[in-house]
Formats: C-alpha cells, sequence, structure tokens
C-alpha cells in the first residue's frame, strides 16, 4: 500500500512496495498522468519480457505535483548487460529515452549498486527533503497492462 505524503508533497522515506494498479490508481488521473501511465504500463511489459527484476519510482510522478513531465524511474536488470535482446537494451538507453522525455536510470541486481543509485534520489531536487521511493516487483508483477 502506497502510503499519504508526509508533507503534502513526498511519500515518506523509504522504498514502498506497490503493485502497478495501485500506482495507476493513486497517481494516474488527469490527462498528463493517464499518458504518462499508459507509456509505463507499454515499458513495464517489455521489461517483463525481458526478465528485469523490478522498477523503482521517483520524482514528481509520484510527488504531490499537480502536472509531473515525466516519470523518474530505475529498471534493475538481471544479468550481463552485454547479453540483453536488443528492445530490453533500448529500456536501459539513457539517451533514448530522453529522447522521449523520460529520466530513466538502471542497474544490475547488485543490492550494493542499486542501495547506492537510489540513495541519491531520496531526497528532493534541493537537498532540503527526504522523500520516499516506490517499488514494484516485476517477478511478482500483480496489475492490469492497458
Amino acid at each position: 500500500m502506497i502510503p499519504e505524503f508526509y508533507d503534502g508533497e513526498f511519500l515518506p522515506d523509504g522504498d514502498h512496495d506497490a503493485t502497478w494498479t495501485e500506482v495507476r490508481q493513486r497517481f494516474g488521473s488527469g490527462e498528463t498522468r493517464r499518458h504518462l501511465c499508459d507509456q509505463m504500463s507499454r515499458f513495464i511489459q517489455t521489461a517483463r519480457g525481458c526478465g528485469f527484476k523490478e522498477v523503482y519510482l521517483f520524482g514528481s510522478f509520484i510527488s504531490g505535483k499537480d502536472i509531473p513531465g515525466d516519470i523518474d524511474l530505475m529498471w534493475v536488470y538481471r544479468g550481463d548487460y552485454d547479453t540483453l535482446r536488443p528492445e530490453c537494451k533500448e529500456l536501459l538507453d539513457y539517451g533514448r529515452m530522453k529522447e522521449r522525455n523520460w529520466d530513466m536510470w538502471c542497474s544490475s541486481d547488485d543490492p550494493v549498486n542499486v542501495k547506492y543509485l537510489l540513495d541519491g534520489w531520496r531526497k528532493n531536487k534541493t537537498r532540503t527533503k527526504q522523500r520516499g521511493i516506490i517499488k514494484i516487483d516485476l517477478e511478482k508483477f500483480e496489475g492490469l497492462i492497458l
């Protein structure tokens, strides 16, 4: 379950497990957010087909901001990057995703690396407030892809 904002803007600090259905219900209202959710649904479908382990969501999409510019996310993939299929590598290509107006990062499933990367996104842009992160387990995926 996704907790309420602790300050009207950000989720409480920590990793909050959620299903894609919960994320869409909580953050998918309004034209911009619905459009972002539709795109993300397609990306999740591809990521699951690639065997990715999880996706973390952070930034304005999971905040109290009325109209987020994008969804900030980090894919966690299993295994060696060099063995991934082209459509899987495309999801991990920062430049290609940025062209689509997405802020996307990636990590292998090394827990030390995942923690290091996520620690940087636990604070807002001005580094003055803690913020929570949403984790969707793609191996136990539960959510309607639309």
